[in-house]
């Protein structure tokens, strides 16, 4: 079971925040004493994208990325990865706030350059 903090660390945003999704009912949890817990499987069907199924479910468990990350993971501008997403880079969209999954986004480059960066090596 995962903590407020673990799901704010992996989505790249702020405890509170996630806490909020919880208290509005968009993100199921268990209350045990203070402290919620959550499971992966609630985790991802929060973020807008497929839900991951059997083996593929460790590269979900990765923190995503932001587009900043991304692009300095990359080496390339924040516009470039902005112009990626008029193309069609997956993402996974969370309360708004779009992120990347790093097996995904490898899997995209490798589709469409033809290559897979260092900074995304295959699946787990």
């Amino acid at each position: 079971m995962l903590s407020v903090e673990d799901v704010a660390r992996h989505w790249k945003l702020r405890p509170e925040t996630v806490r909020k999704f919880i208290a509005a009912g968009r993100l199921p949890a268990t209350r045990l004493g203070r402290q919620y817990r959550l499971t992966w499987q609630d985790v991802w069907s929060l973020e807008d994208g497929r839900m991951p199924r059997g083996a593929a479910q460790r590269r979900y468990e990765l923190p995503l990325l932001t587009k900043k990350e991304l692009a300095v993971r990359c080496r390339v501008s924040v516009r470039t990865v902005e112009r990626w997403l008029s193309d069609g880079l997956p993402t996974r969209n969370v309360g708004g706030s779009i992120r990347f999954n790093p097996g995904e986004v490898g899997d995209w480059l490798a589709g469409r350059f033809g290559f897979r960066p260092e900074a995304f090596p295959g699946n787990p």
